[in-house]
C-alpha cells in the first residue's frame, strides 16, 4: 500500500528544487530509516532495554557501543581507540561486566568440550600449542571458524 506523507510541514505545497534538494533528501532517508518503522524500532529497543537497562548504555558514545557490539578485526591490536574509554574504572567495570566477552586462548581451553580425548591428552595440548603460535590472520580465521565471528569483543588483547 502507498501512502502519502509529509516529510515537513506545508510539504505538499514546497516543490523540490536544486537549492532544497540535499534537505528533502535528508528527510526522506530520515522518514525511511526511522519513521516510517517506528514501531519496530521501539519494539526493539524495548526487548534490548530488558537484556540490558538503558543506564548501562548511556554510559557509552555511539563509537564506544559500536566497537562493544561488532568487536575489532584485529586480534592482537593495541585497542588505541579505546585506551581512553578503559581509562574509566565505571566503564571498565560495567563493560567488562555486562558487555565484553573476553576472548583468550585459556578461555577456549576451558570452554571446550573434548570427545574421547581430555585436557591432559598430547594431540590436544598439541593442538592449543599450534592455536597460540597462529599469525593474527590465522588466529581470526580460527575464531570464526569456532565461533561464527572473526572479531574480538572488547578489551581481549590475550587471544
Amino acid at each position: 500500500q502507498v501512502t502519502d506523507c509529509e516529510l515537513i510541514p506545508g510539504g505538499r505545497n514546497i516543490r523540490v528544487t536544486e537549492e532544497n534538494k540535499h534537505e528533502y533528501v535528508d528527510r526522506v532517508a530520515e522518514h525511511r530509516l526511522t519513521t516510517a518503522i517506528r514501531p519496530q524500532i521501539n519494539a526493539f529497543m524495548e526487548g534490548f532495554n530488558e537484556l540490558i537497562p538503558r543506564e548501562l548504555i548511556s554510559i557509552f558514545n555511539d563509537k564506544e557501543f559500536e566497537l562493544l557490539i561488532s568487536g575489532l578485526p584485529d586480534i592482537d591490536c593495541e585497542l588505541k581507540e579505546l585506551i581512553q574509554f578503559y581509562n574509566d574504572p565505571f566503564r571498565s567495570c560495567m563493560c567488562s561486566t555486562y558487555f565484553v566477552h573476553l576472548l583468550s586462548v585459556d578461555d577456549l581451553k576451558a570452554n571446550t568440550e573434548y570427545s574421547g580425548y581430555s585436557i591432559a591428552s598430547p594431540v590436544i595440548q598439541w593442538f592449543w600449542e599450534i592455536v597460540q603460535g597462529f599469525s593474527k590472520e590465522d588466529k581470526a580465521r580460527f575464531l570464526q571458524f569456532v565461533t561464527g565471528t572473526s572479531k574480538v569483543f572488547g578489551e581481549s588483547t590475550t587471544f
